[in-house]
């Protein structure tokens, strides 16, 4: 059986295809291939990419351009292969297992001042392996990550080991959230709930999933139903944040704000990405780490309108990491960028404090063991 989100298109199409034409830092022969396959496609992405090959006749500044499909991005990835730095992250993403894994690669070996990452290389060489995958995993391709790991060095460290990878997706994982202390919406309910009890129904193991708001009226096959959290502001907006948790370092992302009670990408009125992550907040990401065993995810949450407290209502392993847009935001900046860089903080930090990537390179070096004494 196939994980969600796998493309099997994409699986079948030659490696020069495969995560999208647009998702990858293709070399100059392999662009060509993906232009004469996909020659509507290459269009609408080469007008995307002047900056990547114009950038000097058009008066951009260069550090203004960021991942894509041009001489800037190969230059820079071919200057990464050289990179000599304490700590070498191999992420694992196998062709057709998902389509973040170049641009991730690309953004540590660009951003990080002691960290160099590799796709699906030099495992054997790695100080932390990373699965790095759509979830959730199919048994074959959960049996090819685990071969590849133990490929690794003994001393290695795993993030997001294959064994937990799909342990949200399991049945019963609220259940077991609730018991580790982490704040989650109740999905257990009886007759006496039947057309009294606000639940949403979401769909099982789909992302981007349908979803209902509705009196629960019983179980409905493959869908999951869990109780309505009204999280709404002092203004009235339903608000949903973003938090990070990776290798013990907890942080904000981004405040959706929506008139709708479903507040995502296609419904938001507002962002902000000023909020702070609150003791209760982080408590919770915490006790979501350690009852599933995983090392980096992005969690979304609301705040109970009642008291403030936090509600965990979505859990995501290999979250979007796209954004076409500088995360420092701003006419003149082109091309894509790793959307860590829109989680202005880590750890409740404020503007002008230590970056992001100061703070991702010492969660890694201290889950590599090697942060200084």
């Amino acid at each position: 059986m196939s994980p969600a989100g796998y493309n099997p298109r994409a699986a079948r199409a030659p490696d020069y295809l495969r995560q999208g034409t647009w998702n990858r830092t293709m070399n100059p022969k392999d662009a060509l291939l993906a232009m004469l396959h996909d020659p509507v496609d290459s269009l609408r992405c080469a007008v995307r990419e002047v900056p990547q090959w114009a950038w000097f006749a058009l008066g951009i500044d260069a550090s203004r351009v960021g991942y894509g499909r041009g001489p800037l991005a190969w230059r820079r990835a071919s200057r990464h292969r050289c990179l000599e730095r304490p700590v070498h992250i191999c992420l694992l993403e196998p062709p057709g297992s998902g389509p973040f894994g170049r641009m991730t690669a690309f953004s540590i070996n660009e951003r990080s001042a002691c960290c160099r990452a590799s796709l699906n290389e030099g495992v054997e060489e790695a100080d932390v392996v990373w699965t790095y995958c759509q979830d959730p995993l199919s048994d074959e391709l959960k049996a090819r990550l685990r071969a590849e790991i133990g490929r690794a060095r003994p001393d290695a460290r795993v993030i997001n080991d294959p064994d937990f990878y799909n342990s949200y997706h399991e049945t019963g994982v609220f259940g077991k959230l609730t018991e580790a202390g982490a704040p989650v919406p109740r999905t257990d309910f009886g007759e006496a709930d039947k057309g009294r009890t606000l639940v949403v129904y979401k769909q099982i193991g789909a992302h981007s999933a349908p979803k209902e708001l509705t009196e629960y009226d019983g179980p409905r096959p493959g869908y999951r139903a869990f109780e309505f959290v009204d999280g709404r502001d002092a203004q009235g907006r339903y608000a949903r944040y973003r938090g990070y948790y990776m290798a013990g370092l907890v942080g904000a992302g981004t405040v959706v704000y929506s008139s709708e009670w479903n507040a995502y990408s296609r419904t938001y009125v507002a962002y902000d990405r000023t909020f702070q992550v609150q003791p209760a907040e982080e408590e919770g990401m915490r006790r979501i780490a350690e009852a599933l065993n995983i090392q980096y995810f992005a969690t979304d949450f609301l705040r109970r309108r009642s008291d403030g407290m936090p509600v965990f209502v979505d859990i995501n392993v290999y979250p979007r990491v796209l954004t076409t847009r500088s995360p420092t935001l701003g006419p003149r900046y082109y091309g894509q960028w790793h959307s860590f860089g829109v989680a202005l903080r880590f750890g409740g930090l404020g503007p002008g404090c230590r970056s992001l990537w100061d703070l991702f390179d010492e969660a890694m070096l201290r889950f590599a063991g090697k942060a200084p004494p």
